[in-house]
């Protein structure tokens, strides 16, 4: 701060600061910490300004720290039409208000973190007073929508443009009973987009736009649409907390294979081993009063599952800290590190851990998720990973999930038997030809294609443009596991089927 802005400071702590003396002399920190490293300052939002008001108001009513949770920062953007997608919240209470001023000027963090918007408010009741500051990198522009439909089955469009490095934008909604819905999109250009949602349920549904860049999917906006009269939307305000960690085990799941299952990903299975390892992490993070991916002793996933003896070939793990398990996972969608691991197509098993504790007189869960692929997932059964492996690389590729034919199954099976006994991975063998065989039992496809693989992983069935093919719709998968004088022992022969419908 300048020499001159002490000076002013001063003499405003001597007098007394007025609302709008707080909200200015803070104001002013944020731009001149920015503007300190060079940094351009944010610039005021009229949403971010009505929702710090409203935090700031809580912040009077509860405390600094619920006022700053993320269900409750986004809740007031949503309440003040905005749709920024988890700000970053600076709370303050403080009693004198020029104590509170004092103590939020004192902060040198404001700047760690580019901003392009921001929203700054105070409010004073008596001799106390809070100022709260929302900071965000925008990511997206989007046009008005309405946060509160009356009766059910409204279907408002949605539009908008993403910004910054942002290219494409999927529209996703999470329904009152905590399902997920992908909204196709009306027009999708240039960044561009629009999306008709309907609204069939009373309740509340959380709007997520998902950008898509060059390090992946992030959530660029956030906003809430509560539907139906007034009573059911404040009903179904806020889902009731799991209480226990069997409760909050069951609800995280059932919310991230929800997730998963819009991204046309298979449904992670809850391994006890990592609910093991997961649950001694929340503990240990509880106990010990830190939050973070490497404890104190040095120890980091790869440390922890190494000392549960748990093999695996790629681990990740997300935290959340918030006032309940379901806040907690709510924050680490939000993470874009997070949403990545969650949507990744390599996992197949998860463990949860959830500790309570009590943190200014109000519960508050500390969750850890950790996500797997066991070193032998399968246990034996190379199907199950093809099938897998087809269709996390059809996600990749951002294509319509595959359909299982049980008939192209059946032949592939068939064929891929017959090569084992006479050691040919070959696509004709002695007898009627494959694709004839296919047009024989299959009589509503137009084309069809086979890929041949023989290798020491079933999962090696992705490099293919016969699965890159957005024409085909169906697949069928025959795999065996034998020994061959030709291509060695213990080799997977795997015939894909791929067929397109007319």
């Amino acid at each position: 701060m300048t020499s001159l802005g002490i000076l002013q400071l001063a003499v405003h702590l001597a007098l007394g600061a007025s609302v709008s003396d707080l909200e200015r002399q803070a104001t002013r920190h944020i731009i001149e910490q920015f503007e300190r490293v060079g940094r351009t300052a944010p610039a005021s939002d009229p949403a971010l300004t009505k929702a710090a008001r409203i935090l700031a108001e809580q912040t009077l009513q509860t405390s600094a720290s619920e006022a700053a949770d993320v269900l409750s920062v986004s809740a007031a953007v949503s309440d003040a039409e905005g749709y920024d997608a988890s700000p970053r919240a600076l709370v303050i209470r403080g009693s004198p208000p020029e104590h509170a001023l004092k103590s939020f000027i004192s902060r040198a963090d404001v700047n760690q973190e580019p901003a392009s918007r921001m929203g700054v408010s105070a409010v004073t009741r008596g001799e106390n007073a809070a100022i709260v500051a929302l900071l965000v990198l925008r990511k997206a522009e989007l046009k008005p929508f309405p946060r509160v439909l009356p009766k059910a089955g409204a279907a408002p469009t949605l539009c908008g443009q993403l910004v910054s490095s942002l290219r494409t934008a999927d529209i996703y909604v999470t329904r009152p009973n905590g399902d997920v819905d992908k909204i196709p999109l009306t027009i999708d250009r240039d960044a561009r987009f629009c999306s008709r949602i309907d609204f069939a349920s009373p309740g509340r549904h959380s709007v997520e736009v998902i950008g898509n860049g060059e390090q992946g999917p992030e959530v660029a906006a956030l906003f809430f649409a509560d539907v139906g009269p007034s009573a059911q939307r404040q009903a179904h305000a806020r889902q009731p907390e799991p209480s226990s960690v069997p409760e909050s085990r069951t609800a995280l799941v059932t919310r991230i294979n929800a997730l998963r299952k819009v991204h046309n990903l298979t449904p992670l299975q809850l391994d006890e081993a990592l609910n093991s390892v997961a649950q001694s992490y929340s503990e240990q993070m509880a106990q010990q009063n830190f939050f973070a991916h490497v404890a104190p002793d040095g120890s980091d996933l790869r440390r922890r599952l190494q000392k549960a003896g748990y093999r695996y070939q790629v681990a990740g793990e997300n935290l959340g800290m918030a006032t309940g398990p379901l806040a907690a996972h709510f924050c680490i969608e939000q993470s874009p590190g997070h949403l990545r691991n969650l949507i990744d197509g390599r996992y197949t098993r998860t463990g949860i851990g959830v500790a309570f504790q009590k943190l200014e007189g109000r519960t508050q869960a500390i969750v850890t998720e950790i996500l797997a692929k066991p070193l032998n997932p399968s246990a034996g059964d190379p199907l199950t990973d093809a099938y897998d492996s087809v269709q996390e690389r059809r996600a990749t590729l951002k294509l319509p999930a595959l359909k299982r034919s049980e008939i192209l199954e059946r032949i592939a099976l068939d064929h891929a038997r017959r090569a084992l006994e006479l050691d040919q991975p070959k696509m004709q063998l002695p007898g009627t030809p494959i694709h004839e065989r296919i047009f024989a039992e299959v009589k509503d496809i137009k084309t069809t294609s086979v890929d041949f693989f023989v290798s020491e992983s079933p999962r090696l069935v992705t490099d293919s443009k016969n699965l890159a093919n957005r024409k085909n719709d169906r697949v069928g998968i025959g795999a065996v596991k034998g020994d061959s004088a030709k291509y060695g022992k213990d080799k997977y022969w795997v015939v894909v089927i791929y067929a397109a419908a007319k």
